[in-house]
């Protein structure tokens, strides 16, 4: 079981960028960038629009079989998939690339909120039917983000990755990392579920469908990877159009100037917003305007602008989205109707309203996803011993142990009165020599700032010598802020799942995962 301990509100924690701020309470200046107001009250909209796109249900639902044919089956999520032929059922959704026993918390916590956002939407509206949705992108090459996690502070790492798109590596050399593990505090659950993957799937991609699908297939989470070639051809005309036409780079350009005043962007879109996939790599795709071909970064191979033509129709599963198209052909494939995710993907998500507007194609309610922090029992006792609050904790760490300091003193090492008074003598000192000769005026205020310099060093040094007095009080706050932030980073964003998992540690943290109470929560399990 866990305990919520603090709900602390997003505002007050100075975790979210301006951007993301504004987006909560809908500063007018960015109405132009989004459709729906980040509220639940706004869903009955959401579905009216989403059902003016032609999503090709019966294409869906035929690779959704086809990926889950060799998954556990469990009727709630057969279900699922098969209500997605009606156009009654939508899907709110979550993303993420596949990382090693699924990455951070925030993983966690993000799927989490697409099932409890799911089970809000049934009461709501009971004449529709609402699935949660992993979109998985398999596709992502960036090792150094996904070949890793941390687990109670100890660094895992699949060394031995390999290269390219990151659900396309072989799994070999993974039971290495079973092997690890098994020798630090995680959930028996966890590892028998990796080596059951491990026996039966030769891809990471597919291994970890398997891993989320048996995480929480008992809620109908639908975990679908973009990897598939059925889908790409379906969005071949949007592929063609942007590498050959540029048509990102123009279409975004007067919003992202307009946003680009007020804010900083977090990610800009290139001339082509596609990579080319290939055996091992995943490079970007550039065209040259002096041999008028588009070539693969750092590769040996380009086109004509009619041989990519036919590449593309020939070979769709090649191409793959970056940040910019991704969230498109996401929408394009899903009858979605919110796309849940942490402050930076809504970022991102903010600046591309314009493209689905280009595309005639919905764009979801953007839903920040729920953050927590889980503490051990004895977490709450030591703030209450140090007459701290949570809330003391977001924020400078040097700052906070200064002020605690300053506030339980045992002595009184402020000397604001005699710098004061030092201010004065120097004054009156100045004035005398300004008398004597107007250039030792310069000199008095010199010997003045070194006075005032001495006195502040002196006041450094003995606010040393009271923190070495207050050292386990110091101790404590430290310990008590790398809780929260482990090594300086949020724990949700470092932290792996596994040394908490249960069955009922997921159900504790779905009912929890209310993404609508605008809360940064304080956990702790029994």
């Amino acid at each position: 079981m866990i305990t919520l301990l603090k709900e602390i509100a997003l505002d007050q924690t100075g975790l979210l960028p301006p951007l993301v701020t504004d987006y909560l309470h809908q500063k007018d200046t960015l109405a132009p960038f989004y459709r729906f107001p980040f509220s639940f009250d706004a869903f009955a909209d959401v579905i009216r629009e989403k059902e003016k796109d032609n999503t090709n249900r019966k294409l869906l639902v035929e690779v959704l079989k086809e990926q889950y044919s060799d998954l556990s089956r469990l009727a709630l999520v057969d279900q699922n998939i098969e209500s997605l032929l009606s156009n009654k059922t939508f899907t709110v959704t979550a993303a993420h690339q596949p990382c090693l026993l699924m990455g951070p918390l925030y993983n966690i916590y993000k799927i989490s909120c697409a099932v409890n956002l799911a089970e809000q939407l049934k009461k709501a509206f009971p004449e529709n039917h609402f699935v949660p949705v992993f979109w998985m992108g398999s596709e992502d090459h960036d090792m150094d983000e996904l070949n890793h996690t941390y687990i109670n502070g100890k660094k895992v790492e699949w060394k031995e990755a390999g290269s390219g798109a990151f659900g396309r590596l072989k799994t070999d050399g993974l039971q290495s990392i079973i092997e690890e593990i098994k020798g630090l505090p995680v959930s028996s659950d966890v590892v028998a579920m990796m080596e059951a993957g491990l026996m039966k799937f030769g891809t990471f991609g597919r291994l970890t469908q398997h891993f989320v699908h048996e995480i929480f297939k008992d809620y109908g989470l639908v975990v679908l990877d973009q990897d598939d070639r059925r889908l790409k051809q379906s969005f071949v005309e949007v592929i063609k159009e942007e590498i050959l036409d540029f048509t990102a780079n123009s279409v975004l350009k007067p919003s992202l100037e307009q946003l680009e005043k007020d804010y900083k962007l977090q990610a800009k879109p290139r001339d082509i917003n596609f990579f080319y996939l290939g055996d091992g790599f995943r490079e970007r795709l550039v065209f040259n305007s002096l041999t008028q071909k588009f070539e693969v970064k750092d590769k040996h191979i380009s086109f004509k602008e009619e041989e990519m033509a036919a590449e593309i129709d020939a070979h769709p599963e090649r191409f793959s989205p970056n940040v910019i198209y991704r969230p498109v052909y996401q929408e394009f494939i899903l009858p979605n109707l919110a796309f849940i995710g942490g402050a930076g993907e809504l970022s991102y998500w903010l600046e591309l309203e314009a493209l689905f507007d280009h595309y005639q194609l919905n764009y979801p309610m953007l839903v920040l996803r729920t953050s927590m922090a889980i503490v051990n029992p004895g977490f709450q006792k030591k703030l209450d011993k140090l007459n701290l609050k949570v809330e003391d904790l977001f924020g400078d760490i040097e700052q906070l142990i200064v002020k605690y300091v300053k506030d339980n003193l045992q002595g009184d090492i402020q000397l604001t009165e005699e710098k004061a008074k030092l201010d004065e003598i120097f004054n009156s000192v100045s004035l005398k020599a300004e008398g004597a000769d107007a250039t030792l005026k310069q000199n008095a205020l010199s010997e003045k700032q070194k006075a005032i310099s001495s006195l502040e060093n002196l006041e450094a040094k003995m606010l040393k010598a009271e923190k070495r007095k207050q050292e386990t009080a110091i101790n404590q706050i430290r310990a008590a802020h790398a809780t929260l932030f482990p090594e300086g980073e949020l724990q949700e964003r470092r932290e792996n799942f596994a040394t908490y998992y249960s069955p009922q540690f997921i159900n504790d943290i779905v009912a929890l995962a209310n993404p609508f109470d605008k809360s940064f929560k304080i956990i702790m399990p029994e």
